[in-house]
């Protein structure tokens, strides 16, 4: 007797959300010229300000910030163009409101390229290892990233969340992109206005293929030890993983 494999096409993990894919990024193989490079920061900054990405970290950590007294320590994993950070200062000195605010990444160019732009104005920038963080436990009060979880394995989501919520004094607020053939399709359709140039297209193509969606990240969470986590939507395709202590 043969056994037919039945495929079921409206079951929503086939229809909406494909396989993971861990393909590198060529940003992160130091692909390009510096000025490539500056072009895709400002198609990063265009996508975060206008789709969504600046709003989904932001909603999250500005009213914590507004019941908190006295300096704020913030650690922005993974700075990247440095444009949150950016969005964060001027808040805070919007609203007066003290805040020491790092950004940490791992290449030395994309540090060099926002620290020559006047409009990422963090305190401090770190060159470190997000997997070995350079902070004493306690010092920090929240750590913040975007758009970078889907660069590790889940077993490194899963030690870069437990590392970096057993340090924070606060919690940790961790936005990123969720995996799905409509952020694909979305994405393709945005090119010619979003992303311009060719680091962009390669890597937020990529960036959506290695994503993970908002269940698993919670799973994620849970299994780092984050009991209390919770994981929110977001238009445009975003989820911010939120813990508190």
């Amino acid at each position: 007797m043969s056994s037919v494999k039945q495929f079921d096409f409206f079951r929503p993990s086939f229809l909406w959300v494909p396989p993971r894919v861990d393909s590198p990024e060529l940003l992160d193989q130091g692909v390009g010229t510096d000025e490539d490079v500056k072009a895709n920061f400002a198609d990063l900054r265009r996508i975060n300000r206008y789709l969504g990405g600046i709003q989904a970290i932001t909603q999250h950590l500005y009213p914590r910030l507004l019941a908190h007294a006295g300096t704020t320590t913030i650690v922005d994993i993974g700075s990247g163009a440095g444009d949150i950070g950016a969005a964060i200062t001027r808040w805070g000195h919007q609203h007066r409101i003290d805040l020491k605010l790092w950004g940490l990444d791992l290449s030395a160019r994309n540090l060099m390229l926002t620290r020559s732009n006047s409009d990422t104005p963090f305190d401090t920038r770190i060159q470190a290892d997000a997997m070995q963080l350079p902070f004493k436990a306690g010092s920090v009060d929240y750590y913040l990233s975007s758009l970078f979880l889907h660069h590790f394995s889940p077993d490194n989501v899963k030690k870069l969340l437990a590392a970096t919520f057993q340090s924070a004094n606060k919690g940790i607020i961790m936005s990123d992109l969720t995996r799905g053939w409509l952020p694909m399709v979305g994405f393709k359709i945005s090119q010619p206005i979003f992303a311009r140039n060719f680091l962009t297209q390669h890597d937020g193509m990529a960036s959506i293929r290695r994503a993970y969606t908002p269940d698993e990240l919670l799973s994620l969470a849970q299994a780092a030890g984050l009991s209390n986590a919770r994981v929110y939507r977001h238009p445009g395709w975003r989820m911010t993983l939120v813990a508190e202590k």
